[in-house]
């Protein structure tokens, strides 16, 4: 790891700290996906929080210039997310009509070198998404299917918690954006499809909303 990606881990993992109850404890046994404990939001027991930042292009430099190589949004707030398995951007482009996405893991085709593997783009209405924009072409470090999509956070929603089975990985809502959420549950690669078991949190993380996100790729 070269010394501006540590920085970048370093900060990232304040702006995750500030984002807990000031009681908030490492999960335990869980890291995230380039080794940064992971701290737990202590209204939701067994949670894991996922860094999200707000960057742009300049700071993030070679990663972003991977993730757009025609730079047509270098000026754009691009929000960054690094979980247990899964990592991704979110910026809009200058007209704030169309939401993009760059995705992490590793592209079974080949056709993409690490970290992005896929991503997705999806037109805004009013500053809404019309469709999650499922995508299902990465795998995680392991071979495992990997689901991206995106959630579109209801009125007072500050956190975005997605079931992973032994833990609820947990996103902050962050530049008033709809937040990009991963999974290695719930996906029928067969059939284009995935389900996200989805819960929104207020800031106290309190639940205000609770059900399943069913995605399918956009034909």
């Amino acid at each position: 790891m070269g010394l501006d990606r540590l920085i970048m881990v370093l900060l990232g993992l304040g702006v995750a700290l500030a984002g807990c109850d000031n009681g908030a404890s490492p999960s335990p046994a869980r890291r995230l996906l380039y080794g940064e404990p992971a701290q737990e939001l202590t209204a939701v027991p067994g949670s894991v929080i996922a860094i999200g930042r707000v960057l742009d292009a300049a700071t993030l430099g070679r990663r972003f210039k991977s993730c757009s190589p025609d730079g047509a949004v270098d000026g754009a707030v691009i929000v960054e997310r690094i979980g247990v398995f899964g990592e991704s951007l979110t910026f809009a482009d200058d007209a704030g009509k169309t939401l993009y996405s760059c995705d992490g893991g590793t592209d079974p085709a080949g056709e993409r070198r690490p970290p992005w593997c896929g991503g997705s783009s999806g037109r805004l209405l009013h500053g809404r998404l019309l469709d999650p924009r499922l995508d299902i072409l990465c795998r995680d470090r392991e071979g495992r299917p990997l689901a991206y999509a995106w959630v579109e956070p209801v009125p007072g929603a500050h956190w975005i918690g997605v079931d992973q089975g032994s833990y609820t990985e947990v996103y902050e809502v962050l530049a008033g954006l709809p937040v990009r959420v991963a999974t290695l549950r719930g996906i029928q690669v067969g059939r284009s499809r995935a389900s996200f078991a989805v819960t929104q949190f207020d800031a106290t993380g309190k639940a205000l909303v609770k059900g399943p996100l069913e995605a399918a790729v956009a034909g």
